[in-house]
């Protein structure tokens, strides 16, 4: 269930108003800025599936206003900027055999895959990784927050910020558009070293590796990235957009051709598997997976 909404008013300089949302807070903390806040700081915001698909269309309608120029994406609270997927409705859904709703273009957050027109940075206010966590009761996985920052444009992050892609360690595989991004941005072996390990990345880490542009203390976060939006949102929208698309359009051809294909080829076998099921139910259940062979 989404925390509590508050309605914030939309300044009489947006054209037109934003659509229905509910697992997220709007506001416009400056003229052409929008701030995109996940409210379930309680599940460590993780988004369930309906959470993914208005987020898509708050993205396209971000894209299609004329006012705005510049849009940050972060989480409420001080742990966690998004828990990823809500693996309890995840494993309903295998369990039950249930269709799930797809994803929107842009993947999860409508962020992951996305391309777009204008710019979105990311402000990492805690863990963008996949744990375990067991909150009122309820497992949830902290899963595609890493894809969501993988696919940003720029990236802030708090020192308590931490990223992971340990779906090797639940028997899935993150092929939301992470695989390829993180080759493309870091290089075979330091990929190598994150997917096939699962370990963890620190924010020293991800600063070395040219991932988060600048760590900045928790409670001056926001207040940093929406200075720096300031700033691009001052110059000319256009150039901003052609800029961006341009230099945006070598990644996203093999990027984005490689995670079809890993989808086309894998997704659907992954997520059927055995082991699949096995890795997941062993997250909800609190035990370690006890692998199957694989007949891939």
């Amino acid at each position: 269930m989404a925390a509590p909404r508050t309605k914030n008013p939309v300044p009489e300089w947006v054209e037109v108003p934003y659509p229905h949302i509910e697992y997220s807070l709007i506001s416009f903390p400056r003229k052409h800025i929008l701030l995109v806040t996940i409210n379930r700081p309680q599940y460590m915001n993780c988004l369930p599936v309906e959470a993914t698909i208005e987020l898509g269309a708050l993205w396209k309608w971000y894209d299609n206003e004329p006012q705005l120029r510049c849009a940050v994406f972060t989480g409420a609270g001080e742990k966690a900027f998004c828990a990823g997927m809500d693996l309890r409705q995840r494993l309903d859904i295998i369990n039950t055999n249930d269709i799930a709703l797809e994803y929107p273009q842009g993947g999860f957050g409508g962020m992951s895959n996305r391309t777009g027109k204008k710019p979105i940075l990311s402000a990492v206010n805690g863990h963008a990784h996949d744990e375990i966590l067991l909150l009122l009761g309820c497992s949830y996985v902290q899963g595609g927050g890493f894809e969501i920052v993988l696919n940003s444009d720029v990236i802030f992050a708090s020192p308590n910020a931490t990223f992971r892609l340990p779906e090797v360690l639940r028997g899935v595989s993150a092929l939301a558009g992470a695989l390829p991004r993180c080759m493309w941005l870091f290089g075979n072996h330091r990929t190598m070293d994150l997917i096939l390990t699962g370990r963890q990345l620190t924010v020293e880490e991800a600063k070395e590796w040219g991932l988060v542009k600048d760590i900045v203390p928790l409670e001056g976060l926001l207040e940093r990235v929406i200075a720096y939006v300031e700033e691009i949102a001052s110059h000319s929208p256009d150039a901003v957009i052609i800029s961006r698309i341009a230099a945006r359009e070598a990644w996203e051809t093999g990027v984005s051709r490689a995670t079809m294909r890993g989808q086309e080829i894998y997704a659907e076998a992954m997520l059927r598997s055995k082991n699949s099921a096995e890795g997941l139910a062993a997250y909800n259940e609190r035990r370690s997976p006890k692998w199957l062979p694989s007949y891939l």
